[in-house]
């Protein structure tokens, strides 16, 4: 049998259609990789916020406590002194029974 000219296109027709459909194919697949891409990134950048918008309200409770230290070390320079002191005598305290603690007259003096 002879191929005819109709039928060679025809044949090449269908290549054509089959080719076209393939790139469909792809081009819907790709589309739904960017779509979930998509939805992934959005969800990333709302965390990515929400960590941020944390971050941000801990530093800002940070420097809010720092200033309320440095304020009150600023009305009280003594209570700064006192409370080395008083740490000091209660890590003595804290000493293993029957250990014995040495101390210097000049701090005896200084001890309330």
């Amino acid at each position: 049998m002879e191929t005819t000219a109709s039928d060679e296109t025809s044949v090449s027709a269908q290549k054509v259609l089959k080719r076209q459909k393939k790139q469909a194919r792809r081009e819907a697949k790709l589309m739904l990789a960017i779509e979930a891409a998509k939805k992934d990134l959005k969800k990333v950048q709302k965390k990515q916020s929400k960590a941020l918008a944390r971050l941000e309200e801990r530093s800002s409770t940070l420097h809010t406590l720092e200033a309320r230290l440095e304020e009150l070390r600023a009305q009280s320079p003594q209570a700064a002194t006192g409370a080395e002191q008083t740490s000091l005598l209660s890590e003595e305290t804290r000493l293993p029974e029957g250990s014995v603690v040495m101390i210097d007259a000049a701090k005896m003096d200084a001890l309330p």
